[in-house]
């Protein structure tokens, strides 16, 4: 058991007291802003459960919950690191926590790129005699070569729980979750695939696995590199370049194509300049298995760009762009949005990095008309924000439907959906 397994048992042993503690501190109005707070321990996170939003609550027996948290790193060679602990119903007794953005910025000036990453590491359901709740890690790093720069690092989430004799799944891969690793040199092509076969019979009769996002880890070349500047460069810095494109998409069919009952998935991923650049890809996942689970995916091409000086948009694009979708024809009970695709890339040419991120927010469902609305909004930008940049994205719904007696007839659903 490594060092982080050891320190994430303690963080689940402390989290009773913790849900003690918060009851005695003041608590925030409803509605008001989650501010970036400095680098803090996590024993002083776990202090504060979550003030996330329910989306959805059937009393007690199903509930998602969406929320976000933003911390200000100061630098260096460990990542940011945010922990927080979601208090659920008493009955739940399955749960996990979804990937559903990421937003990363540097707190002084625009930069060339060595590491990108967003990844929830850990994550578990508590069960005790006194509460249920959800409590997972997080970690962060958005850095150049020096690893120097203070950074503020914010995670978009969407956590939900239900009783298994409500809905016939089960959470897989939920602590550490399913990570893949692979090194792309830089005279390869520049989308990576990255395809996990399970072992046999992970997917029974009857039964539809579904892939979460979990987290990612983009590193440029790991190889040293000494730029020309006014402070020396060091032996522990690492190649960065400009950034052209960053793009993801988790593929999933949910059903075993083989005959012996193996799921199959993969993720593609872009991470470029102008030019293809040897980097490592780390992605995590993990899984939700059963007869009550259902699942809608859409597939987002990643298409690799080239620099283009003489079709692009000059003037200043840099602000935060949010869209508001619908999804209809859903046949849940309940329905869970995840972010499965996403794709950014600046105009013109490879740029220097100010912020960047994509992030889903504000999901409604509606059991009735099977319909789900949400919101994603995107940034790229350098330090002027100049030129603009192209956001796309791709939702997988993950359907989750109640286990119903032959003999009883349909009971309508008494679920509360929260206005925002």
């Amino acid at each position: 058991m490594n060092r982080h397994m050891h320190r994430f048992f303690a963080l689940l042993m402390l989290c009773s007291l913790a849900a003690c503690v918060s009851k005695t501190l003041e608590k925030k109005p409803a509605g008001t802003a989650v501010e970036p707070t400095k680098s803090s321990s996590i024993f002083e996170q776990l202090a504060f459960k979550s003030d996330g939003k329910t989306v959805i609550d059937d009393n007690g027996q199903f509930v998602l919950i969406e929320g976000h948290k933003c911390i200000r790193h100061d630098g260096g060679d460990d990542p940011a690191t945010i922990v927080q602990w979601i208090e659920m119903p008493s009955d739940i007794t399955e749960g996990t926590v979804v990937l559903n953005g990421w937003d990363l910025r540097f707190l002084q000036h625009d930069r060339k790129i060595n590491t990108l990453r967003t990844d929830i590491t850990h994550s578990k359901l508590i069960n005790n005699i006194a509460s249920t709740f959800l409590v997972f890690e997080v970690q962060g790093k958005f850095e150049d070569q020096s690893r120097k720069d203070a950074f503020e690092f914010c995670v978009h989430y969407s956590a939900f729980g239900f009783r298994s004799d409500w809905i016939d799944a089960k959470v897989e891969e939920d602590y550490r979750g399913t990570e893949m690793v692979t090194v792309q040199p830089g005279n390869k092509e520049a989308v990576v695939t990255l395809a996990y076969v399970g072992s046999k019979g992970a997917v029974k009769n009857h039964e539809i696995l579904a892939v979460i996002p979990r987290g990612f880890d983009f590193q440029f070349s790991n190889a040293f590199e000494c730029e020309f500047r006014l402070v020396p460069c060091q032996w522990g810095d690492r190649t960065d370049n400009r950034l052209l494109q960053i793009a993801y998409h988790l593929s999933q069919s949910g059903v075993s194509s083989n005959l012996d009952g193996s799921s199959q998935w993969a993720v593609q991923t872009l991470f470029k300049a102008d030019e293809n650049q040897t980097h490592r890809v780390m992605i995590r996942t993990a899984a939700i298995r059963g007869t009550g689970v259902k699942l809608r995916t859409d597939f987002l091409p990643l298409n690799p760009r080239l620099k283009n000086k003489d079709q692009c948009r000059k003037g200043a694009d840099g602000q935060v762009r949010t869209q508001t979708f619908r999804i209809n024809d859903l046949p849940y009970d309940y329905a869970v949005p995840m972010l499965t695709g996403w794709d950014l890339s600046f105009e013109c040419e490879q740029q220097k990095v100010q912020r960047a991120g994509i992030w889903l927010h504000d999901a409604r469902f509606d059991p009735v008309s099977g319909s789900m609305e949400y919101k994603v909004s995107s940034v790229l930008r350098d330090q002027d924000g100049i030129p603009g940049f192209n956001t796309a994205h791709r939702l997988t719904i993950l359907g989750l439907n109640r286990m119903r007696s032959p003999i009883q007839p349909h009971t309508p659903i008494n679920i509360l959906i929260r206005e925002h």
